[in-house]
């Protein structure tokens, strides 16, 4: 097997992720990212293509990085594997992975971090081939349960925030104009003072989403934005990608109520999974966690060369 780089348009690829990809291998999606993404083809030795993941590469102050495409949750990943027991379906796997880890160390870098689907459980090989293994964690809800029985998972508190929107007149309605979608966004980041790519954020906005892959829901009071979500959906999963609230405007069931309307249209659209997209923050965590999801682990691989990932263990020692 070997690695070799591929367009996104690439027609062996767009036939393989209409079953095995997600909505982070859409070409649509990725062209938000212009030259900046790589994606790399697996192939068998018939040449066929057997799988992919996507890397993103930048280069700021002659600092040479690959990472997790902005704003995507893990690295595209998928392959098929070939093999009919499950001990030589792992050992593919792990051919898989090994091929990977060797693909990546003769790339030159300064630093390099992925993280896989929430599918790739053996992450064996990476530790083997010394990168550091972190697990992170997302929430996701499985939707085939009814309406009622999804309310009373949510805590206390969040049914209550739901009630006293409706008491209080806040209006919940999809929204199609992205513009106030946006705003509801920038002025979240720039309160609590995030880094924010705008150019990115409006590529995803008002060039990728369309009522194919992306659906959004804003609070109003007293007829102005309150909150908001914004849903990308493909293959029956979908992620809360984005969200935000006007401080000036707030009210404490805006937001959850804008997430329990995009939680019953992705029930409805027939979506099977709603991804929180995970945060390893414990104030965004305990926000996801109310929602009555389950929690699911998933892998990111770091690495840096010598220098740089001594002047990384004194400010991310979690990580590297």
């Amino acid at each position: 097997m070997y690695i070799k780089n591929i367009l996104h348009n690439n027609l062996n690829y767009q036939e393989a992720i209409i079953k095995h990809g997600t909505v982070f291998n859409l070409p649509k999606w990725l062209e938000i990212y212009s030259e900046k993404i790589i994606v790399n083809g697996i192939f068998n030795s018939n040449h066929e293509l057997i799988g992919a993941f996507n890397l993103y590469k930048n280069n700021r102050f002659g600092v040479t990085y690959y990472t997790t495409p902005p704003y995507s949750p893990n690295n595209g990943f998928f392959y098929m594997n070939p093999a009919l027991n499950i001990s030589n379906k792992n050992t593919f796997e792990k051919d898989i992975h090994f091929l990977i880890c060797d693909y990546l160390k003769k790339l030159h870098f300064n630093l390099i971090s992925s993280a896989f689907p929430v599918n790739v459980i053996d992450t064996q090989p990476y530790f083997w081939s010394k990168f550091k293994v972190i697990p992170n964690y997302t929430y996701q809800l499985v939707l085939d349960k009814t309406e009622e029985i999804l309310f009373e998972n949510f805590t206390t508190e969040k049914r209550k925030s739901i009630k006293k929107a409706t008491k209080d007149s806040i209006q919940v309605k999809q929204e199609f104009d992205y513009n106030i979608v946006k705003n509801l966004i920038l002025k979240t980041f720039l309160r609590k003072n995030q880094s924010l790519d705008a150019s990115i954020i409006n590529k995803i906005l008002f060039q990728f989403a369309d009522n194919t892959n992306s659906f959004t829901f804003v609070a109003y009071k007293n007829n102005k934005p309150s909150a908001c979500t914004f849903i990308i959906y493909y293959n029956q999963i979908c992620y809360y990608l984005l969200g935000g609230y006007d401080d000036s405007n707030k009210h404490h069931g805006a937001g959850v109520s804008c997430m329990w309307q995009s939680i019953l249209y992705a029930k409805k659209i027939g979506i099977k999974i709603f991804d929180f997209e995970g945060s390893m923050l414990p104030e965004v965590e305990k926000y996801f966690r109310e929602f009555g999801g389950t929690i699911v682990p998933y892998y990111t691989i770091n690495k840096a060369n010598l220098l740089f990932e001594i002047g990384l263990k004194f400010i991310k020692r979690n990580t590297y």
